[in-house]
């Protein structure tokens, strides 16, 4: 029998969309103060039983205060977390159906890695001819297979980190927390780690919650993402969703690169909207009904357009949104290449093209004149 791929099998992983799922975890006005700051501030969100969910957001958002309270390692000041139906109030780390890998490693010096692994389960009192399994099958997710004898001071800083997850996957909780997980690891190890990570994540049927601030990890691995801002969760949704439409000019700045044009509401017809941006550049808008609808003619708003969704030439371009200005940086990425255009507003605009093969399609220097366009459609209405 063909095995069933894991992108068709996330693909229609839904439950948050269906009113009859019960959340597995759910976050009821929470908040934690410290020294008269909420780092948690009035948070209510649901997680679902299988779920890969990121809380994705810079230091200080309170993404990883909302792990430790989960965790148990602190004490919520207002409301409570109920886990598989269960209130958690009260209930110390160790009593919670729940494992963490910490971003500081937390490894036993003293122990080698095999037994540092096994930590856990020994306490438990999983007989050894189990728990040698386990630890060989955590070593092989790893790719630490050759390195169970050895002490944790004879590893590299990757190499620790990947026994930490190791050690908080072997006892295959019913949540695994995931504190910055895959941080010290190089970058091709780390993109091969994401895939086994969701990998295993499926196999075992378990929940994985990850604490991180590279997108890239959080768009790759996670079914939902969580953005965070002081203390609060600003949009929750998967990554198409966080991606092409934020609901606040915070969260599309936050995510990836993005164009804001701010402006003004000068004309409608129909669902086809034109903006006059504080540049002078007058923008056409259509296939924005939702957040363009309520707007009055003379309202601010801000327009946010991504890179890619931009073309790019050395000769004028014909047809709407079209601006023209001096090229001002370029950056080869291989798989694409970065512009930075110098409008004669001193704006920067910039524009993503994708090397689709080994000659670029243009031939463009700094200093030189380029214009760019997009389709009325490529972007999104925000509120200014």
């Amino acid at each position: 029998m063909k095995a069933q791929s894991l992108g068709s099998v996330r693909k229609s992983f839904a439950p948050w969309a269906d009113p009859a799922a019960k959340p597995f975890i759910r976050f009821e006005g929470l908040t934690k103060v410290f020294d008269g700051t909420a780092a948690i501030d009035d948070l209510n969100a649901d997680i679902f039983h299988r779920e890969f969910f990121a809380l994705l957001g810079a230091s200080g958002s309170g993404k990883s205060t909302l792990l430790r309270l989960l965790a148990g390692f602190e004490v919520p000041t207002r409301g409570r977390i109920v886990l598989d139906g269960e209130d958690m109030t009260g209930i110390p780390p160790y009593r919670r159906p729940v494992n963490m890998m910490f971003q500081s490693y937390a490894l036993f010096p003293h122990m080698s890695v095999a037994k540092n692994i096994a930590f856990g389960l020994k306490q438990d009192g999983m007989a050894k001819s189990e728990r040698e399994d386990r630890v060989a099958d955590a070593l092989k997710l790893v790719k630490l297979e050759n390195y169970g004898r050895r002490k944790p001071h004879q590893l590299s800083g990757g190499q620790q980190q990947r026994v930490a997850l190791a050690r908080s996957l072997v006892k295959r909780p019913k949540v695994l927390l995931l504190d910055e997980p895959l941080g010290a690891l190089d970058k091709k190890l780390r993109e091969e780690t994401q895939f086994e990570l969701t990998d295993l994540q499926y196999e075992l049927g378990m929940t994985f919650i990850m604490v991180t601030h590279d997108q890239e990890e959080a768009m790759t691995m996670a079914d939902r993402i969580a953005v965070m801002g002081d203390g609060k969760i600003l949009q929750v949704g998967t990554p198409p969703e966080i991606y092409e439409a934020p609901r606040s000019r915070f969260v599309a700045d936050f995510i990836g690169t993005v164009n804001i044009f701010d402006g003004t509401l000068v004309a409608r017809d129909g669902d086809r909207l034109t903006i006059e941006t504080a540049d002078g550049h007058p923008i056409e808008v259509d296939g924005n009904e939702e957040r363009g609808g309520a707007l009055q003619i003379g309202a601010k708003t801000a327009y946010a357009v991504r890179p890619e969704k931009l073309r790019i030439s050395a000769s004028p371009l014909d047809g709407p949104n079209v601006m023209s200005g001096e090229v001002w940086e370029i950056a080869y990425i291989g798989d694409m290449t970065s512009f930075h255009l110098k409008l004669d507003s001193e704006r920067i605009v910039r524009v993503s093209m994708l090397n689709s093969s080994r000659e670029s399609a243009v031939q463009m220097t700094w200093g030189e004149r380029a214009w760019v366009s997009f389709e009325p459609n490529a972007g999104l209405v925000l509120s200014a």
